[in-house]
């Protein structure tokens, strides 16, 4: 990894926290005129810097004058010859204005956010981005899904506070970091047999202590027992034929690994989820994963997916509910 490509972005980062209404022009300098953007439903994929700033930075910029990125865990790495950084974190500010069919609330909102930069000859070529939407309205007062089974709260950083890496770390322990999480997905996750998860072999890849810090919907999961109760569980049940696949990016540094997948999971819809009736279909869910490992085992994994595509794909437009009365209790 390019350390100085690490620190173009994390300038970037920076820069439009101390003055937001920078960040268009800040983006355009940072990026390759033709970059290629990915993200969540609605706004899906973006061609070229300018239609990112005009699609997106100007209204939430609009929406949220004051925006913030706070990132907790930001780590640089190559996958496939090419640098990456991978970052995820809140942005937090005022909801001034209504966004993206979102009510605006006039008060200060937090939402987690997901970001893995490509960089080629000193430009950001390619952006791969998730935010968690769900956990915006239910701050204007719009519950999209059931409640999560898992624990509701405003998700913290790492434990140890040590997830912001600025300068290079020891290559032998991001090598270690890689092949453990490359393990636990391609040869636990994977390995479901379609009957009970202690196929997967979890205990070999995860602290005892671990935690699944999961999006809205879903909730988080504090120890091996409650991930497979509220977050592997209810997902090999629905897909029971579910598989990790897709990345389009996979890096380590230090301690610290993440992973997006465009699609990361696939698999056929044979069982309800979410309340989405079963369909038999094969869906495709794009994922962001941040993991810190602790020695030899996976202390913690933060979680991104954009559930509203997810959705859609089962045949349920959460987003309508915005235009009804489905606001929280």
């Amino acid at each position: 990894m390019n350390q100085k490509n690490k620190r173009l972005i994390w300038n970037y980062y920076q820069e439009g926290n101390l003055y937001p209404q920078s960040i268009p022009g800040l983006t355009r300098a940072l990026c390759h005129d033709a970059l290629s953007w990915h993200g969540p439903h609605p706004l899906r994929h973006l061609v070229g810097v300018n239609e990112l700033v005009t699609t997106f930075w100007q209204p939430l910029l609009s929406a949220i004058p004051d925006l913030q990125r706070r990132p907790y865990m930001f780590i640089g790495g190559e996958f496939e010859g090419k640098d990456w950084t991978a970052s995820t974190g809140d942005f937090v500010g005022t909801f001034a204005r209504e966004w993206l069919g979102i009510p605006a609330t006039g008060t200060t909102v937090h939402f987690r956010y997901g970001e893995f930069c490509k960089f080629e000859d000193g430009k950001v070529t390619e952006i791969r981005m998730l935010f968690d939407l769900p956990e915006l309205c239910q701050q204007a007062g719009y519950e999209l899904f059931p409640p999560s089974p898992g624990t509701a709260q405003w998700i913290p950083g790492p434990l140890g506070g040590d997830g912001v890496l600025l300068e290079a770390q020891d290559a032998g322990e991001s090598q270690k970091s890689l092949e453990l999480i490359e393990a636990m997905i391609f040869k636990g996750l994977n390995k479901y047999d379609q009957k009970s998860q202690d196929s997967q072999d979890l205990d070999l890849y995860w602290h005892p202590h671990m935690v699944w810090h999961g999006p809205v919907g879903i909730g988080s999961a504090y120890g091996l027992e409650e991930f497979k109760k509220y977050a592997q569980g209810p997902i090999v049940r629905a897909f029971p034929d579910r598989k990790g696949a897709g990345h389009k990016a996979r890096i380590a540094e230090g301690q610290f690994a993440a992973s997006t997948g465009w699609p990361s999971l696939v698999g056929t819809h044979q069982n309800d989820f979410m309340g989405w009736t079963a369909t038999g279909q094969k869906v495709g869910w794009n994922i962001m994963d941040f993991w810190k490992r602790d020695g030899d085992k996976l202390l913690e994994n933060w979680v991104l997916i954009d559930l509203i595509d997810a959705a859609l794909q089962s045949g349920v437009d959460v987003l309508a509910r915005l235009e009804g009365d489905d606001k929280a209790g």
